[in-house]
């Protein structure tokens, strides 16, 4: 008698061991984007780091204003810009300090939606500049940064909607970025203003982590451009909510 040789027939995946398949490819692609976006984030922040560093460097010792806020007590907040017109700005509203900063180290300010900064200081209708660190979660439709303390229709820089946004004499959507900024994360903010060649005219620029989201080479010269600046308000209204660190203007 001849002996059968018995065939194996190749047996297919069981829908359990599939499903662990597709469950670990899960976790995977679940901890890659995680990871992924952690790094976008640490290069957001590294590259707000670098830009501020620059401006800093090149702006603080002609700077009218910039405010550290490493004092991290008091309302007296020091002014330690090369060319301040005063060595301190007090705090309108109550303020208080926080060790969470972009550097992680010294303190920054938390500014509660009433509480503000007459710095008293102006701008010029041939340069400015206006920056600083945020920080914030808050819910709102305008929230300024640095503007006109007394309001009217002159010079602001905000978040319109969350939105960065900055211009002059009632055209504050200038320039104006679609990303919003909400999102409870340090950012570098930067609004500057040239003189064009023409003198009629002058070209307005906004940053946000060192990268350009918007320009205008046709912003009108403010009417009164020694109106005195606040940090964190427009009039005392449309105040900013969240952290602020290292805010700097310069004027030329």
């Amino acid at each position: 008698m001849m002996n059968a040789t018995k065939q194996q027939i190749p047996r297919g995946f069981t829908i359990v061991e599939l499903l662990i398949v597709i469950v670990v490819i899960g976790i995977l692609a679940a901890i890659t984007i995680v990871a992924f976006n952690g790094v976008q984030e640490k290069a957001k922040v590294s590259a707000g780091k670098s830009f501020a560093s620059q401006i800093k460097h090149r702006d603080l010792s002609d700077a009218t204003g910039y405010w550290s806020f490493d004092e991290c007590s008091g309302t007296a907040l020091v002014n330690s810009a090369g060319n301040a017109t005063s060595q301190t700005n007090g705090v309108t509203g109550t303020t208080s300090f926080s060790a969470d900063t972009p550097s992680g180290t010294g303190c920054s300010l938390s500014l509660n939606g009433s509480s503000y900064i007459n710095t008293g200081m102006g701008l010029s209708n041939t340069y400015y500049s206006k920056s600083m660190w945020i920080k914030t979660a808050a819910t709102g439709t305008a929230m300024n940064l640095i503007s006109d303390v007394t309001g009217g229709t002159q010079s602001a820089f905000y978040l319109e909607t969350y939105r960065p946004s900055a211009g002059h004499n009632g055209g504050w959507n200038t320039v104006l970025s679609q990303m919003t900024l909400n999102d409870n994360k340090w950012h570098f903010m930067f609004n500057e203003f040239k003189l064009n060649p023409s003198g009629t005219n002058g070209t307005m620029t906004l940053s946000v982590d060192g990268v350009t989201v918007a320009t205008n080479s046709n912003t009108p010269l403010m009417g009164s451009p020694s109106n005195a600046q606040g940090i964190g308000t427009f009039g005392a209204t449309s105040n900013f909510t969240g952290l602020i660190d290292d805010p700097m203007i310069v004027v030329r």
